[in-house]
């Protein structure tokens, strides 16, 4: 049997190990379409909305009149990172009288990339190097215990 033959053979048992090596974990909230159905707008109200679906994964910022359901997918094989397969976030709008206004499923395609800002600000102050700051506390002590 010739190295090429070998190499191949062992690469693909490799793979086929690693392959199945998956692991799915489900995170979050997922809302059940039967309690879905049993939301209306202008009827529902936002205790009614608390027992059917639970606490919300999280609350709006400003004022709690939105509600977040939230739940996400995600897959790892092997020893790769953990990639999201499925989300989905579920918001639900109050009124003034605390009835449902709204309700929105989210998913990937609402979504928006978020740009980071990679400038650094600069601030007053000493910049030690590395010599100072090994060397630094060196002479600082006079070795009195400060508990006696």
């Amino acid at each position: 049997m010739n190295i090429r033959s070998r190499f191949f053979r062992t690469s693909l048992l490799f793979s086929l190990v690693l392959g199945g090596c998956a692991t799915i974990d489900n995170r979050g909230h997922e809302v059940d379409s039967d309690h879905l159905a049993k939301i209306k707008a202008g009827v529902t109200t936002k205790e009614q909305v608390r027992k059917l679906l639970g606490t919300p994964s999280c609350v709006s910022t400003f004022d709690n009149s939105t509600w977040y359901y939230m739940s996400a997918e995600t897959q790892r094989r092997a020893f790769f990172s953990p990639q999201v397969t499925k989300s989905n976030i579920m918001r639900i709008e109050f009124d003034a009288e605390n009835r449902v206004k709204v309700v929105d499923l989210l998913n990937e395609k609402d979504m928006q990339v978020v740009a980071h800002v990679t400038r650094e600000e600069p601030t007053s102050g000493h910049t030690f190097s590395v010599l100072e700051q090994l060397l630094g506390n060196v002479g600082r002590f006079n070795g009195k215990d400060p508990d006696k």
